[in-house]
Formats: C-alpha cells, sequence, structure tokens
C-alpha cells in the first residue's frame, strides 16, 4: 500500500485555520483524503446553520459525501448558537472520533471558536437579554464610543483589547462585570496560558495555518464574490430573509446579509452591493489574520499559486505522520 493510502492513527487533532477564502476548505478536505481515517469538525460560526450555503461557501454535498464533515449545516439558522454551544459539541465529536481511531481535521476560521477549543470555555455567567436589549439601545442613541467609555471605567483591560465598532463584545464585557462584579478580562485568564503540546482533550495538536500576500488574497477574495452571485447568492439571501434569518441576530451578521438586503430593498444597485460586499470581506481577512497571529503555537504556510496547496498537504501529511 502507498504511503500516501496508509491510515494514520492515534489521539491527534489537526487545526488548519486563516482568512476566508484562503483555501483551507481546500486543503483540509484533500488532507482528509490522503490521512483516510481523518474526518472534519467546521469551526465557522456561520457554516453551522442550515440553508446559508453560499454565503458561506460550504463544502458541496459531493465533498461531504466523500469525507464525513461535523457541525455544518447543524442548527437552524432561527437558533442562536454560542461559543459555549460549539466547545461542548466539537469535544464531543473528538471525543467519538478519537475512541473509533480516527484524526479530527478541525476547518474554519472563527478565532473564537478555535481558541476555546484549544484553551477552554471561560467561566463566564449566561447571557442577560434585557441588559443586552438596554445596551444596545444605548449605543443605538448614544454611539458606540459612548458604550466603549463606560467599558473602559470599570475594565480598561477588556477596553483595549476589543474595538468600540465591535459593540456586541462590548456589552458581553459589561454584562459580565454587572452580574459577576469581575472584569471580563481577568474570567479570561486561562487563555493567556500556552497550549500544552499534549492536549488533555484533543490530544497531540497539529496547527496549521494558511494565507496568501495581501495582493493575492484580495484577488481570491473578489473572486469568490463573483463566483457567489453567479451560483445564485442574491436569491438565496432573498429566501433567508423571507424566512426569518433578521430576527437572529447572530446569523444575520453572516457577510453578505446586509450588503445583499440593501440591493434587495432597493437602496442601492446590484454593482454597490457587490463593491461594498468585497471591501467588507477584505476587511474581514485582515481581522482574522490580525487575530490568529495572536494565537501561539501555529506554523504558517505562505501559498503563491494553485500548485502550492499541493505542497502544503504534503507537508502537512508528512508531519502528522510523524
Amino acid at each position: 500500500m502507498d504511503n500516501c493510502e496508509k491510515n494514520l492513527s492515534g489521539n491527534k487533532t489537526v487545526f488548519i485555520v486563516g482568512p476566508t477564502a484562503c483555501g483551507k476548505s481546500f486543503i483540509a478536505h484533500e488532507l482528509a483524503k490522503k490521512i483516510h481515517n481523518a474526518e472534519i469538525i467546521s469551526a465557522d460560526s456561520m457554516q453551522v446553520y442550515k440553508h446559508m450555503n453560499i454565503i458561506t461557501a460550504k463544502a458541496s454535498l459531493e465533498m461531504r459525501w466523500k469525507i464525513p464533515y461535523h457541525l455544518i449545516d447543524y442548527v437552524p439558522f432561527y437558533r442562536t448558537y454560542s461559543v459555549a454551544d460549539f466547545y461542548e459539541d466539537a469535544v464531543d465529536v473528538v471525543k467519538q472520533l478519537h475512541d473509533q481511531g480516527k484524526i479530527p481535521i478541525i476547518v474554519g476560521g472563527t478565532g473564537m471558536y478555535v481558541r476555546t477549543l484549544l484553551k477552554g470555555i471561560c467561566s463566564a455567567p449566561a447571557a442577560d437579554e434585557v441588559f443586552r436589549a438596554e445596551m444596545m439601545y444605548v449605543a443605538e442613541n448614544n454611539g458606540s464610543q459612548y458604550l466603549h467609555d463606560k467599558l473602559r471605567e470599570v475594565d480598561p483591560v477588556s477596553a483595549e483589547l476589543i474595538a468600540h465598532q465591535n459593540v456586541r463584545r462590548v456589552i458581553r464585557a459589561l454584562e459580565v462585570n454587572k452580574i459577576t462584579g469581575e472584569k471580563f478580562s481577568e474570567l479570561k485568564s486561562q487563555w493567556n496560558n500556552p497550549v500544552a503540546d499534549n492536549h488533555p482533550v484533543l490530544g497531540k495538536l497539529f496547527l496549521r495555518g494558511v494565507f496568501w500576500t495581501r495582493n493575492l488574497m484580495y484577488e481570491r477574495i473578489e473572486r469568490r464574490v463573483d463566483e457567489m452571485i453567479e451560483q445564485g447568492l442574491v436569491k438565496e439571501v432573498e429566501n433567508l430573509i423571507k424566512f426569518g434569518i433578521l430576527k437572529n441576530k447572530y446569523a444575520s451578521q453572516a457577510l453578505g446579509i446586509k450588503e445583499i438586503s440593501a440591493y434587495i430593498s432597493k437602496k442601492c444597485d446590484l454593482g454597490s452591493a457587490v463593491n461594498l460586499l468585497k471591501r467588507n470581506t477584505r476587511r474581514f481577512a485582515k481581522r482574522q489574520l490580525t487575530w490568529f497571529g495572536k494565537e501561539e503555537g501555529f506554523n504558517w504556510f505562505l501559498l503563491l499559486n494553485e500548485s502550492s496547496f499541493y505542497k502544503v498537504i504534503r507537508k502537512m501529511y508528512d508531519d502528522i505522520n510523524i
């Protein structure tokens, strides 16, 4: 049997991260095929929702027939799915796969999902929806900076780490302080600890990231958005709105909902909506790279062209087989 086809076994977990449209999903899929006894766990906070196929660039049904995928098409888009939900579900899947002698490949660009799985869920209190609604009202009437200043008064460390535009995270930090009397930044102190080589839950870790130069990354993003439009993004967003996605404040944050909604409601033409989506996706990719750049322990691969994919896949395979 060829070395590329033999089974790999052991208590191992692979992570493949990177910005949107970088090709990490393709790499994960091809790597799973080579490993032969691997399955994929999505660490994407939007791919978890059903019926959001084009807008989240999910793996095709054909790909999912060939390799088992987990936590993709997992919950209806009207349901709230939290980081804590992901942590619990992902840990369960990892344990099941390890028990079967399989290797989980965790792939995605949601930084909080990845960090939580590696370092654990912080012991923060459950949500206070009344407080959140009140704070959202304050932000809408006084601006995000006003709310951010309130956070700086009670938790300057969190204020330094959370941008004022990220209203949801600012409100969460304020909420934790209100309920517990403690600083959100202190509750997350375990995240400052290094990740153990032999993780107590995940086993031996293989932490990998992929990226492109900025110009090539932006070209890939623009190409992907154009392809999404050709695949029927406008119709998909129309259906999502029709069936109530805007009622879910989490799922409705998916890139493309706001931009294409503006076109659907005739607030702008399609070209303007597409250009806005491209711009916002570029900005999102930049934020993802900033986030993952702060995560220690990851080995990064710079992709230069399409043939680079297979060199990276081979290198990852060899590393896992050591």
